[in-house]
């Protein structure tokens, strides 16, 4: 284990385009160059557990210095994408992948199966109707290529309303919609994000809610836990593009699934009470966890999120880094809201 003080590095951007990370626009995620400055800093020989680990950035990055990495998450579309980008490189093969599109040029017309009606009136008939031929063989596709469908879904919706949403948020329909070429969108996603696959894997990637992690992670197991927990302004972490999946994948219990992540700024207090409790279980003596929070905009002023985290149970941290965001979004509301927010990194150790 490590016993010296993590050193928070000031980026000029956050961005990181040549990455297997923008195989999908998942909201919210942290800066995967962020990331690994804090990931280099670790032993190698370490467990590391992410218990937020969203489209897993943390665990991918993890992987490319060769540290043991497990990612939890109770999104399922988290989870398709987390697996994506820890998928073995020695799994992918290209012909596979145009197997698949050729299957779904065969489909005649009459067999296609009709979009569901919202995200249907934000594709081109033509491109709606190579998604729904392309889904019908869902189930055969590999990690890698599940991730990158569902990411040219959302680059899709992007083209055919003109480029003129952003890419992590969707606007109004873009009349007339442009007929974008899905299966050219898939394979692009392929050719673009399988340079970045590893053929050496230490991750593991499990599906579960972070309030009961001991149920599936070991007591005394994990070296470090790091983490950026949910956005404690309630994001909504199925909406947007994500949306778009959840309905053309029929998963119609969307709203169910958001009632099992941390969103609701009423109950955030208590759950994370119990985030830190299974935490300190998981964790091996001497064990650290890293927890990269923000300040939340009030009526009242800014909430201190590293005073927030800190005062949660009875757990003191070893210390609380602080800096002003950088290079992000954040920077234009700040402006925007005459706000000064800033972002905390907070260290325990467990006894």
């Amino acid at each position: 284990m490590f016993d010296y003080e993590v050193e928070l590095k000031e980026l000029k951007s956050v961005n990181n385009p040549n990455s297997i990370h923008g195989i999908f626009p998942y909201r919210g995620k942290i800066s995967a160059l962020d990331a690994l400055n804090m990931i280099e800093q670790f032993p190698k020989e370490i467990t590391l557990l992410d218990p937020f680990c969203g489209s897993g950035t943390i665990v991918a990055e993890s992987q490319k210095v060769g540290i043991r990495a497990i990612g939890i998450d109770n999104n399922p579309i988290a989870i398709t994408i987390s697996n994506a980008k820890v998928m073995s490189s020695n799994l992918f093969e290209q012909k596979h992948t145009e197997l698949l599109i050729e299957k779904a040029e065969a489909i005649r017309v009459k067999d296609v199966e009709e979009m569901p009606a919202w995200p249907n009136k934000h594709f081109h008939p033509n491109t709606a109707s190579q998604i729904m031929r392309l889904k019908q063989f869902y189930n055969e596709m590999n990690d890698f290529e599940r991730g990158a469908f569902f990411g040219a879904i959302a680059l899709s919706a992007r083209g055919c309303n003109h480029y003129k949403w952003s890419s992590n948020q969707i606007g109004s329909i873009q009349e007339p919609l442009r007929d974008i070429d899905f299966f050219e969108k898939f394979r692009n996603k392929i050719r673009k994000n399988v340079p970045h696959l590893l053929p050496e894997t230490h991750a593991e990637i499990h599906h579960h809610d972070t309030r009961q992690l001991s149920e599936i992670i070991s007591p005394n197991s994990i070296d470090v836990v790091y983490t950026s927990p949910p956005y404690f302004d309630a994001l909504d972490y199925t909406s947007y593009y994500t949306k778009f999946v959840y309905e053309i994948m029929d998963q119609h219990d969307r709203l169910a699934i958001k009632k099992g992540l941390i969103q609701t700024f009423s109950k955030y207090a208590e759950d994370m009470k119990e985030v830190l409790i299974e935490v300190r279980k998981v964790l091996k003596p001497g064990g650290k966890a890293i927890f990269v929070v923000g300040d939340k905009k009030t009526k009242d002023g800014v909430i201190n999120g590293g005073d927030f985290f800190s005062n949660l149970i009875d757990w003191k941290p070893d210390y609380v880094k602080q800096r002003g965001y950088t290079g992000s979004s954040s920077q234009i509301w700040d402006s925007i809201n005459k706000t000064d927010r800033k972002e905390q990194v907070i260290v325990w150790t467990k006894n």
